[in-house]
């Protein structure tokens, strides 16, 4: 039994009225073809298991819409929410840190420092096998677990009294925390197609700058609780609380796959499997393929793997400096605690803005995902230049460049969506996501011992270094942006010789990007 291929990319993306798929038709099960049973993914499998071709025969332009906005519905909030906890609960140690934090734990030298990086650690470490386990078992359930076990690590920190247990508990929270991008990376590529994912990437991944927001709002309000327990401690508590609370909803709501999403009809399940499937974006294989975990590794084969690495990297080094101390580097402008705590607000609404603007940008225009990438590295080296050259004395220019930091984090978000639309194969696509966030820990673990302790003026030198890693990403991008184009241009000169690109049995086949001659890559 041959699945009908869709020739129409624009007609799985639009329509504009709802209805019912199952009202139109019916489908059967058939018994599954042993021809498409070699290095099938799981997709290909479930599809085989129904009348495809007369559920996609009756599906109408405005199905795949209504499709569409159905899966937005259940899982942007999701994602949103998840997101913006996780943001505001990694950041709840800078949100602490200008009350009395180093005081009650007895912190000096780089420790503070370390409690930064320590979270980061647990991420690198645990990145990797926690979403390969997340392969194993329902994602929806695994995520949901995950947070709340995050929840109840955020509420123990509360009851950290020196150094020690406080890095225990972040590098504990670090490894939690540590599976959200990466699974969310996977998620889009199970429900949206290549053109759309770069904005949804940017829906959830404006959360980070709003759970800024939320994040200082709340610390701003603990600042002002007098219970004879430091705000700090209350920090902790109440966002852990909320987390807590949050994962339960999302173990119950989360699906773990599109096929088997239960607030989709089973029609509407094939059209959502095979809308992907056509578009070769995948959707889930158990099955860990070291031949594709050894191509997307090494660069002599495919060097984008090593290119994302760098751009993250360099990308997460002034995460990793600015996202630690920035409610500190606006106190040394000669703010106090719940000031700084204030000033650093709309810090967090910016950013937000600017990682949706830059998501919409990148759809909205073809091809020109790193382009857009580039040019949000620019407010940024604007913003650092004016710490450098401006005198301490001009406040007000020294906060302008503090609220131009936040559009770098734009490039990031835009280049962790590379791995889910410029590979196949769902292992090498693992490897390369968790090869991007080997960067993005390190960068992170990096940026804050670019800090010297004592310097005058303050963060001088995370600011110098920064301006560097600014440079360096948009020289990384520009090598990369590249490499798409002379291997596009490859393939298009194969087609046009006269190469058989497009094998339908490829279509459910769990190949790479390197193995499928058809697949062209997004720039």
């Amino acid at each position: 039994m041959s699945t009908t291929i869709a020739r129409d990319e624009g007609r799985l993306d639009t329509s504009d009225r709802e209805g019912s798929i199952d009202d139109k038709t019916s489908s059967a099960k058939v018994i599954e073809d042993p021809a498409y049973s070699i290095d099938e993914d799981d997709a290909g499998k479930f599809l085989r298991s129904y009348d495809v071709d007369s559920v996609v025969a009756n599906a109408t332009e405005a199905d795949y819409k209504a499709l569409v906005r159905k899966i937005d519905k259940r899982l942007i909030p999701i994602l949103f929410v998840t997101y913006a906890l996780q943001c505001i609960d990694k950041s709840c140690l800078g949100y602490a840190s200008v009350f009395t934090l180093s005081k009650d734990l007895h912190l000096h030298g780089k420790q503070y420092s370390w409690l930064s990086s320590l979270f980061y650690f647990g991420y690198l470490i645990c990145e990797y096998p926690t979403t390969l386990l997340s392969q194993k078992f329902p994602m929806g359930r695994f995520i949901g677990i995950a947070i709340i076990a995050w929840g109840g690590v955020l509420i123990a920190t509360a009851g950290a009294k020196n150094f020690a247990g406080m890095a225990v508990l972040r590098f504990i929270l670090g490894g939690f925390e540590s599976l959200i991008t990466p699974t969310f990376i996977l998620i889009n590529g199970m429900y949206y197609t290549r053109k759309e994912q770069v904005l949804r990437t940017g829906a959830w991944a404006a959360a980070n700058g709003f759970g800024s927001m939320v994040g200082g709002i709340i610390a701003f309000g603990m600042g002002h609780v007098n219970t004879g327990i430091p705000g700090w401690k209350w920090i902790f508590v109440i966002n852990g609380l909320i987390t807590f609370c949050w994962g339960i909803l999302v173990f119950l709501l989360l699906p773990p796959s599109p096929m088997y999403a239960k607030f989709l009809t089973e029609s509407e399940r094939i059209l959502a499997v095979h809308r992907i499937r056509t578009n070769k974006t995948g959707i889930l294989n158990r099955k860990l393929k070291w031949r594709q975990v050894r191509e997307a590794i090494n660069p002599l084969e495919d060097p984008q793997g090593l290119i994302l690495f760098l751009i993250i990297f360099c990308n997460e080094v002034l995460n990793g400096g600015f996202g630690a101390f920035g409610t500190l580097t606006i106190q040394s402008f000669g703010f106090d605690s719940l000031q700084s705590t204030l000033i650093y607000i709309p810090q967090g609404f910016i950013n937000m803005c600017s990682i949706f603007f830059g998501g919409w940008l990148a759809q909205k225009l073809p091809n020109a995902r790193i382009y857009v990438s580039i040019a949000m590295l620019v407010p940024t080296f604007i913003g650092l230049l004016l710490q450098i050259v401006l005198p301490r004395s001009n406040v007000a220019g020294l906060l302008t460049g503090v609220y131009l930091f936040p559009p770098f984090a734009t490039c990031l978000f835009i280049c962790l969506s590379l791995p889910g639309v410029n590979s196949a194969g769902y292992s090498k696509r693992i490897t390369l996501s968790s090869y991007a966030f080997l960067g993005y820990a390190l960068g992170n673990i990096s940026g804050p011992f670019m800090v010297k302790t004592g310097e005058k003026p303050a963060y001088r030198s995370v600011f110098i270094a920064d301006i560097i890693c600014i440079a360096l990403q948009a020289i990384f991008l520009i090598i990369l942006r590249l490499y798409y184009v002379k291997e596009n241009r490859r393939r298009d000169k194969l087609l046009a010789e006269g190469q058989v690109q497009n094998d339908p049995k490829d279509e459910f086949a769990d190949k790479t990007d390197l193995e499928l001659p058809g697949f062209r890559y997004v720039l």
